[in-house]
């Protein structure tokens, strides 16, 4: 099969997150889930474990697909598998392996971070940013930051490591991915500054020019293999048809044992990095620090003057229609208006001294964001130590937890917002709201 492989310069400059990733494999082997498996699933799985610590794709990925065959509805074994196909280059495979890991259950900092990095080297970076935001709250900051610049947000990724690099938990690795998220974002001399703080000007220069050159848009692929230290089987063709989950009714008895299984497989020793010279660590993707809440699950809101990452890869270009879990999973990470059986619950987003300026105050947030304006929009009166005021409030939520999940997400975009109960004179706003030559009303 043919293999896409990168040069030393793209490489030389990144240390592979062992941890999460270990490190390449070889081709698929067809025959590994042609046969039904027997065996002990935990044994194959602790073998696929000893097999990416000792580098070696092969034995991982045919271990592991025999564990996930034996047991489909263990989700530590899928998770074992998704790193099996990483580490193999086979990024269509993994994304499959990975999502049917957390539809079972696995929902763990590296698990996500991984799969919204193999979605970025398909070509599908909005489904990664969509999963990143989604689980905000599990991957820790330094990790959701990097994350995100790869997905196509590079300043969104800059924001959060601004902040990060101040946490009493900040690394060095934690300035150097800030580093890089400056360069993704095109700001080479703040990253060059950050570089330098860590590393001698010889090889912080040597580390910006490596960055150069995998840093169009276009070469998101390149990006995630160099990041995870991988090498891209082009000839991937998916998980085998044998591996696909089924509905958990389909298998009761491999859901009765999949409680007791979903975690006896030791931890792989962490492995040395490659060493570079004079050289700190690189951006690299480390789930081992606590997770600090920077947006929150289910709610979107689009930066109408951010610039979207159009990848040119190959996979970009046929990309097949998404079923199953994956669909679920996207179809999840986005909050919409429900028009019947709304709750009470608004988010309101400001109060104002007169009703003309909490006009001008929406048209403004909702000509940035569709998503928002899509939400219908209530305006009340409050008086507050004798003086008036105009609540500005989008409703339209299904219950208090989709209204707080909005509301955090606004913040993480730097707004400003409280979950409340609806005002009993509130009144429903329909104000066109014209955005690049369309208008529409607020509901």
């Amino acid at each position: 099969m043919k293999r896409t492989t990168f040069g030393k310069a793209a490489l030389s400059s990144l240390l592979v997150a062992t941890t999460m990733v270990g490190c390449t494999g070889a081709a698929f082997r067809p025959s590994a889930s042609a046969v039904q498996q027997k065996g002990d699933p935990g044994k194959l799985a602790i073998a696929a474990e000893k097999a990416l610590a000792d580098r070696d794709g092969d034995k991982a990925v045919e271990a592991a697909e025999a564990a996930v065959q034996i047991a489909p509805q263990n989700a530590a074994y899928r998770q074992i598998l998704g790193r099996a196909y990483v580490l193999a280059g086979r990024f269509a495979s993994a994304e499959t392996a990975l999502s049917d890991a957390m539809t079972l259950g696995n929902s763990d900092a590296s698990t996500i971070v991984s799969l919204a990095l193999v979605q970025v080297a398909q070509g599908r970076g909005d489904a990664a940013r969509s999963l990143l935001v989604a689980n905000a709250a599990t991957v820790p900051a330094g990790d959701y930051g990097l994350a995100m610049a790869m997905a196509g947000d590079p300043s969104e990724g800059v924001r959060i490591l601004s902040e990060a690099i101040h946490d009493p938990s900040a690394t060095v690795r934690t300035r150097q991915n800030l580093a890089y998220a400056y360069a993704l974002a095109g700001r080479w001399k703040d990253a060059r500054m950050i570089v330098g703080m860590d590393m001698a000007p010889l090889a912080a220069n040597k580390r910006i020019s490596d960055w150069a050159q995998i840093a169009e848009p276009s070469l998101a692929p390149m990006r995630v293999a160099a990041l995870m230290g991988v090498t891209i089987d082009q000839g991937d063709i998916g998980q085998p048809v044998a591996l696909a989950l089924a509905p958990a009714a389909a298998a009761p008895t491999e859901m009765a044992q999949a409680a007791p299984d979903i975690a006896p497989v030791p931890e792989a020793q962490p492995e040395a990095p490659v060493q570079v010279a004079e050289a700190a660590p690189a951006p690299v993707i480390n789930s081992a620090r606590a997770p600090v809440r920077v947006a929150a699950r289910d709610f979107i809101i689009e930066d109408r003057n951010a610039k979207p990452v159009q990848p040119k890869s190959r996979a970009a270009k046929a990309q097949p229609a998404i079923a199953g879990p994956v669909a679920r999973m996207q179809q999840a990470a986005f909050i919409k208006p429900v028009a019947n059986g709304a709750s009470n619950w608004v988010v309101q987003l400001g109060a104002y001294d007169n009703a003309a300026i909490a006009k001008e105050k929406w048209m403004s947030m909702a000509g940035r964001s569709s998503t928002l304006a899509a939400f219908p929009v209530l305006t009340s009166q409050a008086t507050v130590k004798g003086k008036p005021y105009y609540r500005l409030a989008i409703s339209g939520f299904g219950s208090r937890s989709d209204a707080m999940t909005a509301c955090r997400t606004i913040r993480a975009k730097s707004g400003q917002c409280f979950v409340r109960e609806g005002a009993p004179g509130a009144t429903t706003q329909r104000w066109a709201i014209a955005t690049k030559g369309r208008q529409y009303a607020s509901r």
